[in-house]
């Protein structure tokens, strides 16, 4: 027999489980967060100067056959010549994790001739995302 008293708990229990449902799911999304949405539109349009105020003095860049550390300038122009290249068309990410200040972000960035994967390593550093390494290769996607 079902009592009130039964009842009572079963809608406690439901709301509790439901609760329970939204704060990880939140967790989980702010985990997730950890690449700024401003780096993902710059890299969206293929808009290098956007980009480099996200960049880090020095940054390691691995773009086709340039691989090396580059002040942010240097980077910059590598960034511009392979944007005026590859008429970029979307960024997408599609895979994201972060440990302590640092994060990394793997997505695929498609251009009118070939998709390209992209990791970009990121460090948190008085409230502002810097880039600290920068890589696109072709992908096999």
């Amino acid at each position: 027999m079902i009592t009130k008293k039964r009842i009572a708990n079963f809608k406690w229990l439901l709301i509790f489980s439901f609760l329970m449902v939204v704060g990880i799911q939140n967790s989980v999304q702010a985990q997730t967060s950890s690449i700024s949405s401003d780096i993902v539109s710059a890299l969206s349009n293929g808009d290098a100067n956007r980009l480099s105020t996200y960049l880090n003095d020095n940054v390691e860049l691995f773009i086709e056959n340039k691989n090396d550390i580059y002040s942010r300038q240097q980077a910059v122009s590598i960034l511009n010549d392979f944007f005026h290249r590859y008429k970029v068309s979307d960024f997408k990410v599609i895979h994201q994790g972060n440990k302590e200040n640092s994060s990394f972000t793997i997505g695929i960035l498609s251009t009118a001739t070939e998709n390209f994967r992209v990791y970009i390593l990121t460090r948190k550093s008085d409230n502002k995302t810097i880039v600290l390494q920068l890589r696109i290769e072709a992908s096999n996607e």
